[in-house]
């Protein structure tokens, strides 16, 4: 028989075996055993046998395979920004609130200095007043400034500033000019500005402690060439202009020292 029982699922197998020899002589005795296996249970037979005897060439070992699941993955990133989120919103709320008590405590430092600097003008002249009443000084950086209620000529006021141990203002930039701008409320007033003759016989603005103008602030349409006896003064709209007579009020400025 020339078939390969593992290529026909249904092939019948007869088998031929021998039992053994008797003792006695007696002859062999052959059986025919038929054999009816599918090639199922013939190959469930060789799988076993496989498996038992751990080898053969094709056998491997099957995992089971892990499922990760995407939104875990998604859920875990969104949990951590939202930290994250939390975090920065609260260092941010901490500044703020640490900016705002700094903005508050700066004011109120800056209040008290500017009562402590105003006390101080004011004590400076009750010192150096003579007369009974004391006058209101306002502090502007490193000097004191006082804003007159009378009218007098520029002679006669810079003669009033140098009785309260100060002299007519000198203004040296744009923030002091706008400080003495808004003093400078009620009309106009004189500052320390005039013309003076030179060695060469030449005229040329000078402030009252003799230094050259180094700002101006001169109103558009004013001459403002130097001659003989002008004199310079601070209009509302807070411009300078100049006239060689009149009564004004004033505007003294006295340094801390």
């Amino acid at each position: 028989m020339s078939s390969n029982i593992y290529e026909d699922p249904n092939l019948n197998m007869n088998v031929r075996y021998c039992k053994g020899v008797r003792e006695d002589g007696g002859e062999k005795v052959e059986r025919v055993v038929d054999i009816y296996e599918g090639a199922a249970t013939f190959t469930d037979h060789r799988g076993d046998l496989s498996t038992h005897d751990g080898v053969g060439a094709h056998a491997q070992t099957h995992l089971p395979a892990v499922h990760r699941n995407p939104f875990g993955a998604a859920a875990l990133v969104l949990g951590l920004l939202c930290l994250l989120l939390v975090g920065g919103v609260t260092v941010l709320y901490k500044l703020y609130i640490s900016i705002i008590l700094e903005n508050k405590q700066l004011h109120i430092y800056k209040a008290s200095y500017e009562n402590l600097s105003n006390s101080y003008c004011q004590l400076q002249e009750k010192e150096s007043q003579t007369r009974r009443n004391i006058t209101e000084w306002k502090r502007f950086r490193c000097s004191c400034y006082y804003k007159s209620t009378e009218m007098k000529n520029w002679t006669d006021s810079r003669r009033d500033c140098q009785n309260r141990g100060a002299d007519l203002v000198i203004i040296n930039n744009k923030e002091e000019q706008e400080f003495v701008s808004e003093l400078n409320e009620h009309g106009a007033s004189w500052i320390g500005l005039q013309s003076v003759k030179t060695k060469h016989w030449e005229w040329k603005w000078e402030w009252v402690d003799t230094s050259r103008p180094t700002y101006l602030a001169w109103q558009v349409d004013v001459n403002v060439n130097p001659v003989d006896g002008l004199t310079a003064y601070i209009n509302l709209q807070g411009t300078w202009t100049h006239t060689n007579n009149g009564s004004n009020r004033w505007i003294c400025e006295k340094p801390i020292y």
